[in-house]
């Protein structure tokens, strides 16, 4: 991750945008950088200030079902998602640009002796809503938390649902490319490939066939791996996200200068992340104490 930049220190401002107009109905952000701006409060307010078509990226991991430790007297179960959460849903859709994509973390708990089903109907009540399914990635976390689960295993895995407003989204896997693997066990299996054959002109003139070797760096696949937010925890947030995970997306789905948004924003992970790549961001977040370790986040890099 690239070094916090000077530029990016932390001052109080009455408005957020490139031309140095109130944006957002004219709400004050709780603090700013000159790339981004968290508003502390409920999302709804905030996103239907935004002007619509102006987001490229919507990421988000909003409260767990059932999660009962965010304190603040909410229950975040099925009929929470099936209103207030798709009246966001329904607003988000009009604030994309027609080249925009949603990335909704989210995987429903365990509910006595049965995985809830909530992952799966929001796909298809999002769908009703207008958008796109676009792709599913698979976050994998190679040290799960530690606990009894009866007759589970540990809980590994968490969904990255992509949507998007039109057919028309961007794709950026340039930005995000990994070392491709080549090695000797790898290559015996392409030969038995034929579509990895290529044929060879010798100066014998006999043609023979050989394996190709393809690229050094390849695109990523939609597993992936990354452990657990392990840091400080200082605001006891129950359900913290790494930031390569928003930084994953940003790379693959934004290019610099665009903007990010984050309506369930946490500890600011989203932020974090959009500020290190120079994307500008938006944050909401309902919880003052969550939002308090932004600036520090920021100012670190991490």
């Amino acid at each position: 991750m690239t070094a916090p930049r000077s530029k990016a220190k932390l001052a109080y401002a009455n408005s957020f945008s490139r031309s140095g107009k109130p944006e957002f109905g004219g709400l004050k952000p709780a603090f700013r950088t000159e790339l981004g701006a968290l508003f502390v409060g409920d999302c709804l307010p905030i996103i239907r200030s935004i002007p619509d078509e102006s987001l490229d990226l919507i990421i988000t991991s909003p409260p767990y079902d059932g999660q009962p430790k965010y304190g603040d007297g909410e229950r975040y179960d099925r009929l929470w998602y099936k209103g207030f959460f798709l009246d966001v849903t329904s607003e988000l859709l009009k604030k994309l640009k027609p080249h925009g994509s949603f990335v909704l973390n989210y995987r429903s708990k365990r509910h006595g002796g049965e995985r809830g089903l909530l992952q799966y109907e929001l796909v298809f009540w999002l769908r009703e809503q207008g958008y796109l399914f676009c792709e599913d990635f698979i976050w994998g976390k190679p040290s799960p938390p530690p606990g009894r689960f009866n007759r589970f295993l540990k809980d590994a895995v968490e969904y990255c649902f992509q949507f998007a407003k039109t057919p028309g989204w961007q794709f950026f896997p340039e930005h995000c490319l990994k070392p491709a693997r080549w090695d000797a066990k790898d290559r015996e299996r392409r030969k038995r490939l034929a579509h990895n054959y290529i044929r060879v002109n010798e100066p014998s003139g006999q043609g023979r066939k050989r394996v190709q070797a393809g690229p050094d760096l390849v695109r990523p696949s939609t597993l992936i791996q990354l452990e657990p937010e392990f840091s400080p925890n200082p605001t006891l947030h129950p359900a913290r996200f790494p930031v390569g995970l928003p930084r994953f997306f940003i790379q693959l789905l934004t290019s610099p200068g665009q903007t990010v948004f984050d309506p369930f924003g946490g500890t600011g992970s989203t932020a974090v992340a959009a500020e290190s790549l120079e994307r500008r961001w938006v944050l909401t977040e309902i919880s003052a104490q969550y939002a308090s370790v932004l600036p520090d986040r920021l100012q670190t890099g991490r």
